[in-house]
């Protein structure tokens, strides 16, 4: 009968155990990431999950310097003080530090709960290819979106072979009716 429970509680023990996962952000858009990254830090994708439950992993997201930033996304915040309102374009804050416009991202997209910071600190974000938790890693995810090639990196028999689209402009438009038909 104990060897029988054993064998339940170490598979209990592999279920709720947080794993390493790994994201690489090359050529990611910045909400699809987060989105993914607040899926595997809140657990949604084990089959125990439970909202009361903190079941989640530890996430390391790599080459965030390479994600997809929108150009017209605004960041802002309030300092409480009269006149203490500041905002910044996303594209520009990203240059100067290229892992926090995801970790704000990922803090608005996580639920306000108690558990935010423990979450918050499971994430961790590098934005290049070096990182020093290779060791821990236990399994890669791939991105939220199919990463394209730029132009430039297709040879010329690809370039070749893709589907042209028809040009509207040679065609007239036919118009709906004819002005003879209303006679």
């Amino acid at each position: 009968m104990t060897h029988r429970f054993a064998c339940k509680r170490s598979a209990q023990l592999l279920t709720t155990s947080r794993q390493w996962v790994m994201v690489d952000a090359t050529g990611q858009p910045l909400e699809g990431l987060a989105r993914t990254v607040c899926k595997l830090l809140e657990g949604r994708h084990k089959p125990i999950y439970s909202n009361i439950s903190d079941v989640g992993d530890h996430v390391v997201v790599i080459n965030t310097r390479k994600m997809v930033i929108p150009e017209k996304k605004v960041l802002w915040w309030y300092s409480g003080y009269a006149q203490g309102h500041r905002h910044v374009y996303s594209k520009d804050f990203h240059i100067f530090r290229p892992t926090e416009c995801l970790r704000l991202q990922v803090e608005f997209k996580l639920p306000q709960k108690l558990a935010l910071k423990e979450r918050l600190a499971r994430l961790h974000l590098f934005p290049g290819h070096s990182f020093p938790y290779a060791t821990n890693i236990s399994k890669v995810v791939e991105g939220p979106d199919n990463v394209f090639k730029a132009l430039d990196e297709y040879s010329v028999e690809e370039r070749d072979s893709f589907v042209k689209a028809p040009d509207c402009r040679i065609k007239k438009p036919t118009p709906l009716y004819s002005w003879h038909d209303l006679d």
